[in-house]
């Protein structure tokens, strides 16, 4: 079967040409001196980068039609040629790289889509999703990303551990159209002493055939909702570095690096980095 391919934007075309001519070093470091110059010569050019008449001209040719470079003539192959790197077109190219920052960042959006979907419904857990609760976090401790936690969990550790969580440390199931849970969540003591009352931890996983979905957005939306009904000010969390999707879940939620403790704990032999992150629920 064929697959076709999606048609690009007229946007999309020019983005995908000026980045496929810039992703060359050679061109990319032409477009800095460019940038840096205002104008130069081909002579200067292929000194200062060190480099054949005809090579620079080739690398010129491919900026000029991808539209970054612009020249005083028309041939490329004239050494009285002045070229200057054309600022509008690289505003475009921040600005949509910009875009896509934005909504790589941008949660709300991806929530509503899985929520008006039906794909996922978030509810409080019972002492009956123990099971499913256990086998999500023993994934979550197999795969080495998540936690320091090394000892898997049994549905009747879990149970217990369900049974400590009161009103104020909830604990979230993200489930399907079939009730089947695909994800949870946790409000978590964050210290004993009374004067963090109003600061909680918290503890979300998704299960490894459920993940990339929005499931763990759709969580940790709900976790901010009820801490903020609970009266909490701050949500913190501590998380590896390494973790990128995790980082940038939180990012997006709006959580900010606190700092990192290095080597904060020993994971199969080898020191681990612990990041800290904090939002402030106002």
């Amino acid at each position: 079967m064929k697959t076709l391919k999606p048609e690009q934007t007229a946007a999309e075309a020019r983005a995908v040409r000026m980045l496929r001519a810039l992703a060359n070093p050679v061109r990319f470091h032409l477009v800095q001196l460019l940038a840096e110059g205002k104008d130069c010569t081909a002579s200067q050019l292929a000194q200062t980068l060190a480099l054949a008449p005809s090579s620079l001209s080739e690398h010129v040719a491919i900026l000029r039609d991808a539209g970054v470079v612009q020249a005083s003539g028309e041939g490329v192959n004239q050494s009285n040629n002045y070229y200057c790197v054309d600022p509008g077109a690289l505003d475009f190219l921040a600005g949509y790289l910009s875009g896509l920052g934005q909504r790589a960042r941008s949660w709300p959006g991806l929530v509503r889509t899985v929520q008006m979907e039906g794909r996922v419904q978030i509810r409080d857990a019972t002492l009956a999703d123990a099971a499913a609760i256990a086998r999500i976090y023993n994934q979550g401790i197999e795969d080495r990303v998540a936690t320091l936690e090394t000892e898997l969990r049994s549905p009747e550790e879990r149970a217990e551990w369900l049974a400590t969580h009161g009103p104020r440390h909830p604990v979230l199931v993200a489930v399907d159209d079939a009730d089947t849970v695909v994800g949870w969540g946790s409000l978590n003591v964050f210290n004993p002493r009374r004067a963090y009352d109003h600061v909680v931890d918290f503890s979300l996983y998704v299960a490894r055939e459920h993940r990339g979905r929005g499931i763990g957005d759709a969580l940790l939306g709900a976790l901010e909702d009820r801490a903020r009904l609970l009266g909490y000010h701050k949500m913190v969390l501590a998380a590896f570095p390494t973790n990128g999707p995790g980082k940038r879940l939180y990012e997006r939620h709006g959580f900010a690096l606190v700092g990192i403790y290095h080597e904060q704990g020993m994971l199969d032999g080898r020191w681990v980095d612990v990041m800290v992150m904090e939002k402030i629920l106002g």
